[in-house]
């Protein structure tokens, strides 16, 4: 038997509860500054940042200076910790990011942070000097246990400590960003911009991967629910963009009384009014993908321990169909503990009326839409200013805080929203935390599930095929009287699976889901399974060879015209999706 890869003792303390399949919430043994509720209570922790006139931490506030309300009822604060950072040794750099198995029932202050940067759609770079402030901030301002990652279009990077690592795609991506931009304005522009699928063509994802192929950087691809409505959000863009250009209809017929030379095509392409469309589709696309990126930011931080931040770095804001759309982000943010910090790069646009320079509306709802997600989820907001103010701003907001914590005295854990209010009792101040959290029962609680059921339904939910585990599939069908049955053998490439040591050999935990679908879309069978699956010592070499075979058996009601399979390792943090059409 060959050596074990370096990543099998990585994850070996996880091996226990994925053996038995759960997670004991009331067998930990509390760390320093942790407090430990009474099993089966909700805990609400709330990150609060204070700043005073000047923009400067305030770091003498006590805990009877704090008023905590929820739904308007004042709530008794059971942990308060005042949190300074400070430096301490970084952490391996390759090891995987820790899962909260508190299962909401432990507060446990941190002494790091989490910033997952996501470079928007356009260019970011622009008069604030963006891009040079992001390298900065991650060369130069993080603490050295502090951990980052960068997402920019479908792809992102691991967590690591390796700071120089995100460095060098954020470096790359300056340099190269604005020529892929250019190729995805041309290709979503107009009407097209509308209904063109998801899909990154090939050539322009080439481009794209290209950005990303830093060593050791674990580049992985991005794959969003869309949040808890997104079918709802998406509808709602296209009923939007199609008004827009109903608008511009109308004032196309208006022109042609006066002169019947002037057609529709002329005032979509050559007129201030087409260029205006045009924009406002191509706003909508970019933000169709940054708030995706978001939502699939906010599901991989949900269950990972610290002070999480995403820090949104987007040229024009987010232009979404309603403020409602606005909350709805917020609210799944706030409800994961990630502040979002937003930072926006490309000035602010105008145009001219009655003599002066007027804000477009799209423009002001765009930058309102920012101004929201960040102050509901306690993040900090940056509009055309230069990026060294924007940072020294998130850094004097985080550098310093306070972590309270308290039991709901409502017990109805309904699954509602709630909201949360913190007030302090001296005046002058500037308080940041989160606005509210879903009030949802804790006793069935299990992280490593919830994970791999978001991030799988997401992959159901996607267009194309997930490569992070490139799986390759074969079927066969069986009918035996009424009864008809699918055989489906999954292989995985073990390369990228981290095996965890067991007694009995190497061991893999697995989630995998395979659906048959009729011609019709239509589910004729699925099944949606959690494996343990053990490796013997004498078959480790051929596995890492040949790869993992997984195989599965299931009932259908009718022949199916293609069969989808989905993948997630927990060990590895990585998922693989592909499908099969049958003739």
């Amino acid at each position: 038997m060959s050596k074990l890869p370096p990543t099998i003792y990585r994850w070996a303390s996880l091996t226990a509860a994925l053996v038995l399949g759960s997670i004991t919430l009331g067998g930990q043994t509390p760390q320093t500054g942790q407090t430990v509720f009474r099993s089966g209570t909700l805990v609400v922790p709330i990150d609060v940042r204070v700043l005073d006139n000047k923009g400067q931490p305030v770091r003498d506030l006590k805990a009877e200076d704090f008023t905590v309300l929820e739904n308007g009822v004042k709530q008794d604060i059971r942990h308060f910790t005042a949190l300074a950072l400070t430096p301490e040794e970084a952490p391996d750099p390759n090891a995987p990011l820790r899962q909260a198995l508190g299962g909401g029932t432990t507060i446990t202050p941190q002494n790091r942070r989490l910033f997952l940067i996501i470079l928007g759609r356009g260019r970011l770079q622009g008069p604030s000097k963006g891009l040079d402030a992001v390298l900065s901030f991650v060369r130069t301002r993080l603490l050295p246990q502090d951990l980052v990652a960068v997402m920019a279009w479908n792809r992102a990077t691991d967590f690591s400590s390796a700071h120089e690592r995100a460095a060098t795609v954020i470096e790359r991506f300056r340099t190269r960003h604005e020529s892929i931009e250019v190729d995805l304005q041309l290709l979503y522009s107009g009407l097209s911009g509308l209904y063109a699928g998801r899909q990154i063509p090939r050539p322009i994802q080439i481009k794209i991967d290209d950005v990303f192929n830093v060593a050791e950087a674990g580049t992985r691809e991005v794959v969003s629910t869309g949040g808890t409505d997104g079918a709802r959000q998406a509808a709602d863009r296209q009923l939007d963009v199609l008004q827009r250009k109903s608008e511009i209809e109308a004032r196309a017929a208006a022109y042609r009384d006066f002169n019947t030379d002037l057609a529709l095509g002329d005032l979509m392409s050559d007129t201030t009014m087409g260029s205006d469309f045009d924009s406002y589709v191509a706003l909508s696309r970019q933000t169709l993908q940054d708030v995706g990126n978001v939502y699939a930011g906010v599901d991989y931080l949900r269950f990972i321990e610290g002070e999480k931040h995403i820090l949104l770095v987007t040229e024009n804001g987010f232009l979404l169909p309603s403020a409602d759309h606005d909350r709805d982000v917020a609210s799944l943010a706030a409800d994961a503990r990630v502040a979002i910090d937003t930072f926006q790069t490309g000035g602010v646009d105008t145009v001219m009326s009655g003599g002066f320079a007027v804000v477009r509306p799209q423009t002001g709802f765009a930058l309102g839409a920012l101004r929201t997600v960040s102050t509901l989820t306690g993040g900090q907001t940056s509009i055309s200013e230069r990026g060294t103010t924007a940072i020294d701003r998130l850094i004097h907001a985080t550098e310093f805080g306070y972590l309270l914590g308290y039991a709901p005295k409502d017990a109805d854990f309904d699954g509602k929203f709630r909201d949360i209010k913190v007030q302090v009792a001296r005046k002058g101040l500037t308080l940041s935390f989160r606005r509210g959290y879903f009030a949802k029962p804790t006793e069935a609680f299990d992280p490593r599930r919830s994970i791999a059921m978001t991030r799988m339904v997401a992959a159901a939910n996607f267009g194309g095929d997930v490569q992070d585990l490139k799986l390759t599939i074969k079927t066969s069908e069986i009918k035996v009287g009424a009864r008809r049955s699918v055989t489906v053998d999954t292989t995985i490439p073990a390369e990228r699976i981290v095996f965890a040591r067991t007694a009995s050999g190497p061991m893999a935990a697995i989630s995998q889901a395979v659906l048959c679908l009729d011609a019709s879309g239509r589910t004729v069978g699925e099944v949606w399974r959690t494996l343990n699956v053990r490796v013997a010592p004498e078959n480790y070499d051929t596995v890492r060879k040949e790869g993992l075979k997984i195989p599965v058996t299931l009932d259908v009601t009718a022949s199916p015209s293609m069969i989808r399979v989905i993948v997630y390792d927990y060990g590895s943090d990585l998922l693989g999706s592909t499908y099969m059409r049958k003739r």
